[in-house]
């Protein structure tokens, strides 16, 4: 039984020989049928997954732990008993809408490993009995000898034993901007970097031209691409907005069981009808519950996604958009997110560093006639313009290989032969006739450039005779011309999208697989300050203690693996809070589901796009600016429901658990405290529209426990202050009856609670600063005039309620006047203490 426990870096660094006799195969015959049954048992499957997936009841039942459905669910139960049928039906059925849009929204996160397994179900050309032959990729196995050309998916991780001008495109993988070449020379050196791993492919990269022969070394999930798959299938992390509405659920859940069961003790121990005391506590349990949080969420999350998408932001988890809004930190891959993921031919200069037609025309030539190996620098410079070649025609070329690093082609021209020759810098200029000075300053240009983030190319030219043939041998004493310089540019609005999230307080830091010069030159092209660089190989070396003070002042993540992107994403998480990342590969598609908000782009594979909670489906990177400030709207107006459960439902309960002391008799019946939460929560459905502040989505929003506190313990203690002066003057100084008592009181708390949205919902003046939606305006008023006309219908009698003198109307009118004018100065020491800005 042979053993492949070892990190990719070790089998890199063996010969070909060694790695063959290490994996107990032949590099010539390849396994027998025989020995790749006993590998397949030992080893598994060449599959991503092994298939089990969980039972879908199971996933369906685990949705109902959050504390708010448990709170719900025990109000469902409480308002069947209470014969409130209408108002149990309406909770279970929030209930039952919510779950179910949980559910189908973790299917299809499930749904991504699934896409990734598919995206490289494909056959291979096998070596097994000294034979060829093609196979299913799930049947390889580790030590089979595969062969490689170009069109083909990389289907295992494996080790090149042969390359003849083989490059893959692996940048889904690694972030790459160009093609990577491979050889079979072993790697030495301790850089777990797949990048570095020259002689090594993965699984699901592509062959883009060339031939290879390689050993299976790694199959299944242990490959680099089945990693990701593993994580992908991983339960999603938690985000920032569900673990405040969970804080949320837990804090009610603790309020309610207290108060409850303080008011049912007091009643019991001073000797009142027990069971008109236990439906009066459950009566103030139905009242405390925000059971239309839950439709409050999905109505304006749903409005908020449906805006998004006008905008070409399409969003897959509804969750994620008050995330969106709250984010703080965006992280993003370079290639093909910020740039066009398509290389640019960008300079053409001299040897002296000034711009050269005679340098494009001759590059020009050289990859227009030549026939060899395809690349995208070639492309670049043949789709760059059309130039003008009249008059020249090829006469021959010698193609490109591995150790001369270049290439050339030979044209006529007016009855002279041209050799024009391309290729890596150093090698040109070995081959070039320069004297010391020439070279060093060749050699400046060259590295200025390579400072500067370009990919380059030198050109060299030499005249030859009419009739030789024309050997690599004829590249020497040549006459270096210049040279040309590529890059992967910026897409055409990354400027703008960078400045615009600045102004909204969202910072940018760029993690990418690629090297720190071409980063930087990016980063300078689109305005972005570099505060500092991070190097992949540094990460070993990093605690995460360590990491999380690093990343405060770090721009540019160069080089980084899937792995260390997301340790990366996590320090900034404990550091920041919300998180978002945006990316488009297959190497992306771990960090989306790590972040708290995970962003594909409309160029991304489809595995990402699975990965990924929201989606830009234009190239117009400025929709970005658009969907946050959409996401602090949707984060707003669920908060404003959430400080008004807090401010009014909870003050108003504090005042029966006090009044239950003093009062000799219940101060408001179980019905009437259901019809007053009915009309309460009647009032808030139109808050998913309500107008948002300019002011408010200027800045990233994030749920801060200490003003809820503050908002629950203050705005409780005023409220209650009033309904005690309500209690204490209609008990004392009006000469009412118990159900007059109890009207006086349903009028005050429900005038109270209601009206006092209009303060709640803005940090400004109500109506003058800050003005509410026709819709809240109307919802609210008729709430209230309902309310109040209750006493005077012929049927309030069955409710307990009872008509009231004009002058305790005039009192209670007062009250609410008074205490509306004292809430705008509460809201604004709330907001000066836990609130500063």
């Amino acid at each position: 039984m042979i053993d492949t426990d070892f990190l990719p870096g070790y089998i890199s660094a063996l010969s070909t020989k060694e790695v063959v006799e290490k994996l107990e195969s032949n590099e010539t015959s390849g396994l027998t049928d025989e020995e790749a049954g006993i590998r397949i048992k030992q080893f598994g499957e060449n599959l991503i997954s092994n298939g089990k997936g969980r039972y879908p009841l199971f996933e369906l039942l685990r949705q109902f732990k959050s504390p708010l459905i448990l709170i719900l669910i025990t109000a469902t139960l409480i308002s069947f008993s209470l014969g409130e049928t209408i108002n149990a039906s309406i909770i279970l059925f929030i209930i039952l809408a919510s779950v179910a849009i949980d559910f189908y929204q973790e299917r299809d996160a499930r749904n991504a490993a699934e896409r990734l397994k598919e995206s490289v179900k494909s056959s291979a050309i096998v070596i097994r009995n000294n034979r060829e032959k093609e196979i299913f990729h799930e049947d390889l196995v580790v030590g089979d000898i595969i062969l490689l050309s170009a069109g083909k998916i990389v289907p295992a991780d494996a080790r090149i034993l042969f390359a003849k001008d083989f490059f893959v495109n692996q940048s889904s993988l690694t972030g790459e901007s160009f093609p990577s070449e491979k050889n079979n020379e072993a790697v030495t050196g301790e850089s777990q970097n797949l990048v570095d791993f020259t002689n090594t492919v993965f699984m699901g990269s592509s062959v883009i031209s060339g031939t290879g022969k390689a050993i299976v070394v790694r199959t299944g999930a242990v490959t680099e691409f089945g990693k990701i798959a593993q994580k992908l299938a991983a339960p999603d992390i938690e985000n920032e907005f569900s673990k405040g509405i969970k804080g949320f659920g837990y804090l009610i859940m603790k309020v309610t069981v207290v108060l409850v069961l303080f008011i049912f003790l007091i009643n019991a121990v001073l000797k009142r009808d027990l069971l008109e005391s236990f439906m009066f506590s459950l009566a103030v349990a139905v009242g405390l519950t925000p059971e239309l949080l839950p439709m409050i969420m999905a109505v304006t999350m749903a409005r908020g996604s449906t805006h998004m998408a006008k905008k070409g932001v399409i969003v897959k988890k509804l969750s994620t958009i008050p995330d969106f809004g709250s984010m703080e930190v965006l992280c993003t891959d370079k290639t093909g997110t910020i740039t066009e993921d398509v290389i640019h031919l960008i300079k053409y200069v001299d040897k002296v560093g000034n711009d050269s037609e005679q340098v494009l025309l001759l590059a020009y030539l050289n990859s227009f006639y030549q026939t060899g190996i395809k690349n995208p620098l070639d492309d670049a410079v043949v789709s760059f313009r059309k130039v003008d070649i009249t008059g020249y025609k090829k006469k021959d070329e010698i193609p490109f290989d591995f150790s001369r690093k270049r290439m050339s082609v030979v044209v006529t021209y007016h009855d002279k032969n041209i050799l024009i020759c391309k290729g890596a810098p150093e090698e040109i200029f070995r081959a070039c006739s320069m004297n010391e000075e020439d070279k060093n300053m060749a050699t400046k240009n060259y590295e200025r450039l390579s400072m500067d983030g370009f990919r380059v190319l030198a050109v060299a030219t030499k005249q030859t005779g009419v009739d030789e043939v024309f050997t690599k041998e004829d590249e020497k004493e040549m006459i270096l011309q210049g040279f040309i310089a590529f890059l992967d540019p910026p897409k055409a609005d990354a400027g703008e999208v960078i400045a615009a999230l600045k102004k909204i307080g969202v910072a940018v830091k760029i993690i990418t697989g690629d090297n720190h010069l071409v980063t930087q030159k990016v980063c300078k092209e689109i305005g972005l300050p570099v505060k500092g660089i991070l190097h992949g190989h540094e990460m070993p070396g990093l605690s995460d203690d360590a990491l999380r003070q690093r990343v405060k002042g770090t721009t540019i993540f160069t080089r980084f693996s899937p792995d260390q992107k997301n340790r990366v994403i996590l320090a900034l998480k404990a550091y920041h809070g919300v998180v978002g990342y945006m990316g488009d590969g297959i190497n992306d598609a771990p960090s989306l589901k790590t972040a708290d908000v995970g962003i594909s782009v409309n160029s991304a594979t489809d595995v990402t796009k699975d990965a990924a909670d929201i989606i830009l489906t234009q190239k117009d990177l400025m929709v970005l600016k658009e969907g946050i400030l959409e996401g602090r709207k949707t984060f707003g107006n669920t908060m404003k429901y959430i400080l008004m459960g807090l401010s009014s439902n909870f003050g108003n309960m504090f005042s029966v658990a006090a009044a239950t002391i003093f009062l000799p008799f219940l101060p408001m019946l179980p019905v009437q405290i259901l019809i007053n939460n009915f009309l309460y929560d009647t009032s808030q459905i139109t808050i998913p529209g309500d107008n948002v502040d300019k002011s408010y989505i200027q800045k990233p929003q994030r749920w801060n426990l200490k003003m809820i506190y503050g908002y629950m313990f203050i705005f409780g203690i005023t409220s209650s202050v009033f309904d005690l002066l309500t209690f204490f003057v209609l008990y004392q100084f009006f000469n009412v009856s118990q159900a007059q008592f109890r009207t006086g009181w349903f009028l005050e708390s429900l005038a109270t609670q209601i009206l006092v949205v209009f303060i709640i919902r803005t940090w400004h003046v109500p109506f003058k600063e800050s003005k509410p939606s026709k819709n809240l305006v109307i919802s609210v008023s008729l709430c209230l005039v309902a309310g109040w006309a209750l006493p005077y219908l012929p049927f309030s009698k069955l409710a307990g309620f009872e008509k009231l003198p004009g002058h305790v109307l005039l009192y209670i009118i007062g009250i609410v006047i008074i205490y509306l004018f004292t809430a705008e100065w509460v809201k604004r020491f709330i907001y000066g203490r836990f609130n500063k800005r």
